[in-house]
């Protein structure tokens, strides 16, 4: 592996670990509410896919897959302004798809 490489994992490494202190979503806090909170999660992710397929790649990538805004940026080829404006999109969305509790 090249040095540059290292260096990359390294920082890639501890992005996630980063990510992964950082407290959960408002919007996904319910998830330990049960399996029911689980499948309503579900069900609202597969309406954004329907609505906007990019969106659902970011909620994927940011909070089940850790990933930092920049990784996001980078695997998808836009700027991270794109991935924040993105992000907010998709959680209000989502916020909507998801059932009142």
């Amino acid at each position: 592996m090249t040095p540059e490489a290292e260096e990359r994992l390294s920082a890639q490494i501890k992005a996630r670990h980063r990510a992964a202190a950082r407290a959960p979503s408002p919007l996904l806090e319910h998830l330990a509410s049960g399996e029911e909170a689980i499948l309503d999660i579900h069900k609202a992710l597969l309406v954004l896919e329907q609505a906007d397929p990019k969106l659902a790649r970011v909620v994927e990538m940011r909070y089940f897959g850790g990933y930092t805004e920049a990784e996001i940026a980078e695997s998808l080829g836009v700027t991270e302004r794109t991935v924040q404006r993105d992000w907010t999109k998709a959680r209000l969305l989502m916020k909507a798809a998801l059932p009142k509790r």
